[in-house]
């Protein structure tokens, strides 16, 4: 009798169309821990669109050989069922956070090996954490020295406050590298503000400040600015200004935004070093803020 290998046996055997899919899964035969909360969708989005990055890269050979191996290794990490175990309500632990922060590195680390900068939306949880957050919009305009120092303690007077109580996030073990961010406006520039627990940190050092700005007025993409904390007088992009000293000043024109006085401004701000998220504001949606202009202020 001829011994057939597995797969001469299956060539021996007429295809036919399958109707349906069984879940193959132990328990309740169905996918119901894998699929369907909010956070599992995302996960799942999140990790469609790195695999898609990596077939685009594939196909178009604007990756070696090499890159295309260690990001297909972190795609098959990320691809593993037992992330989105713990996301959505089925399961709980105190470790959640980290199974988090892991799935997003992995993702995160399939762009940075094909040469392509991650998506911010990689710097913000997956998970819907609630921390207590402290949000004051502002009540003046703003027109501060960008020199990287509080130079007078007037010059922020007005701005919007933004921070998270990072008692909280230390709950769900969060370490916390920014500890406010101030943001407003004088009528012709964004001006935001981050403030560090500890602005001599080797992290927030060698950190890259990444800076998404939008308006509902504009109908162009987003305005996304990178500004590396080891030089942040880096060239500019659309005309920003950075300084980085005790805290991290950025002015932004609102020209670069597509409308000019009195239009609404949202953004966001995450912080990354060597490709990988290591802190955001706000964790989840945007800040946003009117850019009214300066003689309305006081009209």
């Amino acid at each position: 009798m001829e011994a057939l290998t597995v797969s001469e046996a299956l060539a021996r055997i007429e295809p036919e169309p399958l109707d349906h899919v069984f879940p193959g899964s132990w328990i309740n035969a169905n996918f119901d821990i894998w699929i369907g909360a909010e956070e599992d969708n995302k996960a799942w989005e999140y990790l469609l669109r790195a695999r898609q990055a990596y077939d685009q890269a594939a196909a178009a050979g604007a990756a070696s050989a090499r890159q295309l191996k260690l990001a297909y290794e972190e795609l098959l990490i990320a691809e593993g069922s037992d992330w989105c175990w713990w996301y959505g309500p089925e399961h709980d632990s105190v470790n959640k956070p980290e199974f988090d922060a892991l799935f997003r590195a992995h993702l995160a680390n399939v762009y940075s090996a094909l040469g392509l900068q991650p998506p911010d939306e990689l710097s913000r949880p997956i998970l819907r954490v609630q921390a207590v957050e402290f949000h004051q919009t502002p009540t003046g305009l703003v027109r501060p020295s960008i020199d990287g120092e509080v130079t007078s303690y007037f010059e922020w007077l007005g701005a919007g406050q933004y921070r998270v109580d990072s008692r909280t996030g230390a709950m769900h073990g969060q370490r916390f590298l920014i500890r406010s961010l101030h943001y407003g406006s004088d009528g012709s520039g964004v001006f935001i503000r981050l403030d560090f627990e500890n602005p001599q940190d080797e992290k927030v050092r060698r950190a890259v400040a990444r800076f998404r700005i939008t308006s509902p007025q504009s109908a162009g993409p987003p305005c996304d600015i990178s500004v590396p904390l080891a030089d942040p007088s880096h060239q500019s992009t659309v005309g920003e200004q950075a300084a980085f000293s005790d805290i991290l000043e950025v002015r932004v024109p609102i020209s670069a935004l597509g409308h000019g006085f009195g239009g609404e401004v949202r953004f966001q701000v995450s912080l990354w070093q060597d490709g990988l998220p290591m802190d955001a504001l706000p964790a989840q949606g945007w800040l946003e803020f009117s850019t009214l202009e300066p003689a309305e202020w006081f009209g």
